[in-house]
């Protein structure tokens, strides 16, 4: 910390510092002494963030939930539209939510309260006409735009994963050498002593061999065998374990890459093998061989992670609305928009649905013509007074 000091000049304010040790670490205390610093347990909130021993638990991440109901509770009495509180979701709640979850593993109990009071919030804690599910597809797919947070949390694991799979870190490098050691990410078994966000990289290893592509420098820091740089394939997945064996554990790919050029014919392979191998990259320029982010569907770009295209990559998708274009038109004010997109789906609160929903309701005829009952056909299509 001196050094840090004369290296800097930032000094330590110890009054307000707090030291957290390991459940197994002994002497406590006569080692906070030393320091000067407070001695203090986990979990604790740092920049909003709950950090924790291990994974996060919902009563970790009271605070959030905490935070959503405050917002809420504020936002009731200001007399917004119904579409002016989606924006306040879309704009405000997802946004937090969405920072915490690039951080931090959210529970699913968290998520599902977060979306809870989202929900009551924007039918004013009344009945849902329109369920959270179909709000939260696409706008061309029949909802409204809304992200569903499940489906974000999803995604920033993936995140999580391209971090450790693109290497270049000191987080993974230290990742690879606690947990895969001598074995390879694309082949090891998830074990009991893996923590909760290395079994979260290796449940996403097969989604990522959809969306990444090896480019090659010289080949020498890619396995031949286990590592998918075959058209998003590894050679063990094509040839398959037979013929893989402990002499070729380690073998790498500048074996059949030489002078920057592929030369399969050193190693046996069929035709149709070959094509492929001949079809990888070859970019001598690079400083060594590398992952890029090539979902499927995705333009080409810099090769670079994009959370929107790994968003894309594992949401759940839903047949387009033929209703869209009509809906959604432009120039048409956004109170319009969501009222055509109930009268189609036909959860307008008139007195027919609330009568089938069980509310009273003291008279169920039109209220301007009071000869029919009240509904979505009569009141837009069938009232001679509408």
């Amino acid at each position: 910390m001196e050094d840090l000091k004369s290296f800097s000049g930032l000094q330590l304010n110890r009054n307000k510092s707090r030291v957290y040790f390991s459940s197994r670490c002994s002497q406590k205390e006569e080692r906070a002494d030393v320091l000067g610093i407070a001695r203090s347990d986990l979990p604790v909130r740092y920049l909003g963030v709950p950090l924790t021993v291990n994974y996060a638990r919902d009563q970790d991440c009271q605070g959030l939930v905490e935070y959503v109901q405050r917002r809420v509770e504020g936002w009731q009495a200001t007399g917004l539209s119904f579409g002016g509180r989606i924006e306040l979701i879309r704009s405000v709640i997802s946004v937090v939510a969405h920072f915490l979850l690039q951080s931090i593993l959210l529970p699913v109990a968290t998520i599902r309260r977060v979306e809870r009071l989202c929900a009551d919030f924007l039918w004013r804690g009344g009945m849902h006409a329109i369920s959270w599910e179909q709000l939260c597809r696409r706008r061309k797919e029949g909802g409204v735009g809304l992200r569903p947070l499940l489906e974000i949390r999803e995604a920033s694991t993936l995140k999580l994963a391209w971090r450790f799979i693109s290497g270049g870190s000191l987080w993974a490098d230290w990742m690879h050498s606690r947990y895969v050691k001598q074995d390879n990410v694309w082949t090891c078994s998830p074990d009991n002593n893996h923590s909760v966000t290395f079994k979260t990289v290796l449940r996403h290893r097969g989604v990522f061999k959809s969306a990444i592509r090896r480019v090659m420098k010289d080949g020498s820091g890619t396995d031949l065998w286990r590592d998918p740089w075959i058209d998003r394939r590894s050679l063990l997945d094509i040839r398959g374990s037979p013929t893989y064996t402990e002499d070729r554990r380690g073998l790498t790919c500048s074996r059949i890459l030489r002078d920057g050029e592929w030369r399969p014919d050193s190693y046996r392979y069929t035709e149709e093998l070959g094509g492929f191998i001949m079809s990888t990259v070859i970019d001598p320029a690079l400083p060594a061989d590398r992952w890029i982010w090539e979902p499927p569907g995705a333009s080409s770009g810099s090769g670079e992670f994009q959370f929107r295209s790994c968003y894309n990559l594992i949401r759940h998708t839903f047949p387009l609305s033929s209703d869209y274009e009509f809906v959604w038109c432009k120039g048409l004010a956004r109170k319009m928009q969501l009222c055509v997109y109930k009268i189609l789906l036909g959860r307008l609160l008139t007195r027919d649905r609330l009568s089938s929903f069980g509310v009273p309701v003291p008279d169920p005829k039109c209220v301007l013509c009071c000869l029919e009952p009240e509904s979505i056909r009569h009141i837009f299509f069938e009232c001679t007074l509408a």
